[in-house]
């Protein structure tokens, strides 16, 4: 999906598979993370000058043909988010499924209740609750004080950078949800926090509404919106 939404030839999916898994290992060097940036935005270079050429119906050509052309953008930032999306969207959505597939298996009940009753309101509540239920990504989010603050008791003095640990505490919050390292996919679970908050939400998580719009109406038209 994510090769047809940006347009990256399927037939390359294996290339960009290897970067990608190079870019977020924590055991990748700084030189083979390096290597792979490099390599991947030469091949991300090459598709938008491809782009330019030839525009199809793809969110790289949209970007060609809207910001570049119009000098909005610059080649560079078009590989920048290429990059992003394709690297970002890949890996959560792939990890996303096997985590979800795994977490149905260790709560058989769970897994029982959305074969026997499969509607789309329990469907998409499934959703929203392996989403709060699952940490895809482990980075971190990485923050300086700008006060003195006191966080469980720990004093957390003005400049002192921390680490905060991505999606968990939030999504496992027993003020937020009642017996939060229960799975329970009838539970309304909407107000997770697993795309960020305010304007630190994933910039990818539009994408799905408009690739499913795309999908049963159609090819999308400039300035469309699902």
């Amino acid at each position: 999906m994510i090769c047809q939404l940006l347009g990256v030839p399927y037939q390359d999916h294996d290339r960009f598979q290897g970067w990608s898994r190079r870019l977020i290992s924590s055991a990748t060097t700084k030189e083979e993370a390096l290597q792979a940036t490099q390599e991947l935005g030469a091949y991300l270079t090459e598709l938008v000058d491809a782009k330019d050429r030839e525009p199809a119906d793809d969110l790289i050509s949209r970007l060609v043909v809207q910001q570049l052309r119009a000098g909005t953008l610059t080649r560079q930032e078009i590989v920048g988010m290429a990059r992003l999306l394709l690297v970002a969207g890949h890996e959560t959505t792939a990890n996303m499924i096997g985590l979800g597939t795994a977490a149905l298996l260790q709560n058989p009940d769970q897994l029982a209740l959305l074969r026997t009753d499969p509607n789309p309101a329990l469907v998409k509540s499934s959703v929203e609750e392996l989403l709060r239920y699952l940490t895809i990504t482990q980075s971190g989010r990485r923050r300086v004080a700008t006060e003195d603050v006191t966080v469980a008791g720990q004093l957390i003095r003005a400049g002192e950078g921390v680490i905060i640990v991505a999606g968990d505490a939030a999504n496992r919050d027993p003020d937020a949800f009642a017996d939060p390292d229960a799975l329970d996919l009838a539970r309304s679970a909407r107000q997770h926090v697993a795309f960020g908050y305010g304007i630190h939400q994933c910039l990818g998580q539009p994408l799905a509404p408009e690739w499913s719009c795309r999908s049963s109406t159609g090819p999308f038209t400039a300035g469309s919106r699902p």
